[in-house]
């Protein structure tokens, strides 16, 4: 099983505060059945370039790769990139992709998106070949109107949502519709912590199979591995 979307890496961001959490975030994981891992930390633009951002990264990767087994969860790197402005002309912008593969994970703006966010988008896909994966999209549904969403659909990016999702009663019928429509690319945990915001892809397993049954679940989850594989390079 693949989650797509955590902080596990220690001390690059508001994620993990230590490699021994880094590796008990990763053995609940493992628990849970989870066999890889994208680690994708914070980049904000605004904050900090490019260079540094990987330097940490790598420095921080270390430090769990070297306490790692053959049995725990198989980890790539990557970045929750938060959209801004002149995003469609970096030129580092394959460096903050998931490494090995051609997927890059877009966190977007809380604001109401406009079409110019939506066409700037759209050209970072043209000029990079790269495929984005919209991180949560169930955490916009305050801020955008139905009609933006119905919008942001038609687009081809790819759409992920949190597994937490599932366990909250105003975004489940959202996360199920998504499902419906068949556009829950792929899921992630966006774990944060081993506390308060825990790796919990249990939580969508069990509300999935409540609502649909086991084998759709697995279905589901087999799909987004191999979805996951055919953007390996």
């Amino acid at each position: 099983m693949l989650d797509i979307h955590s902080h596990i890496l220690p001390k690059m961001d508001d994620g993990s505060k230590s490699t021994d959490m880094s590796l008990d975030m990763l053995h609940a994981s493992k628990e849970q059945g989870v066999t890889t891992m994208v680690s994708t930390s914070h980049f904000y633009a605004g904050r900090e370039d490019p260079e540094h951002f990987l330097r940490r990264r790598r420095h921080a990767a270390e430090k769990v790769k070297s306490c790692l087994t053959d049995s725990d969860p198989k980890l790539y790197y990557g970045a929750e990139v938060l959209y801004y402005p002149g995003i469609a002309q970096s030129e580092a912008i394959y460096d903050l992709a998931i490494e090995g593969t051609s997927l890059i994970l877009i966190e977007m703006p809380f604001i109401s998106w406009s079409e110019k966010i939506f066409d700037e988008l759209n050209m970072l896909r043209y000029n990079s070949g790269l495929q984005l994966v919209l991180a949560h999209v169930e955490r916009y549904r305050g801020i955008q109107t139905r009609s933006i969403y119905e919008e942001l659909f038609e687009h081809p990016f790819y759409f992920q949502c949190n597994a937490e999702a599932f366990g909250s009663f105003s975004t489940r019928r959202f996360a199920y519709s998504l499902i419906d429509s068949g556009l829950l690319h792929f899921l992630g945990t966006d774990c944060h912590n081993t506390t308060s915001r825990p790796p919990n892809m249990d939580l969508a397993r069990q509300h999935i199979i409540k609502k649909y049954s086991r084998a759709d679940w697995r279905e589901l989850t087999r799909e987004m591995e191999d979805r996951f594989q055919s953007h390996l390079k």
